[in-house]
């Protein structure tokens, strides 16, 4: 599902929310949660922002730019263990950084 906020303020985007919720009839609602083992449909679909990203990493891919497998494996590690140190200010300009290519 995807649920555009842009422009929305949360006091518009909770009702909306409740609205919608509050449409279905509970029946109806409880089959869509717990679908039949013969009939398995995700019904999700990306938003224009997901696909774009998602182009762009098929892209890298074709490119020849790879995962470095022993760089994963050190952080997997590292969370195991309790080692993992975030920090914050990277991670922060790297969201901005993500969100610029967005536009």
């Amino acid at each position: 599902m995807v649920i555009d906020i842009t422009g929305l303020s949360s006091t518009t985007q909770a009702t909306n929310s409740r609205a919608k919720v509050s449409d279905q009839p509970a029946a109806e609602s409880k089959a869509q949660k717990a679908p039949e083992s013969g009939n398995l449909s995700s019904g999700v679909s990306l938003s224009d922002a997901a696909q774009a990203i998602q182009k762009n990493a098929e892209q890298l891919v074709d490119e020849g730019i790879s995962v470095n497998e022993q760089k994963v494996a050190e952080l997997k590690a590292a969370i195991d263990d309790g080692n993992y140190q975030i920090d914050y200010d990277s991670t922060a300009r790297n969201l901005f950084q993500l969100e610029s290519l967005l536009d």
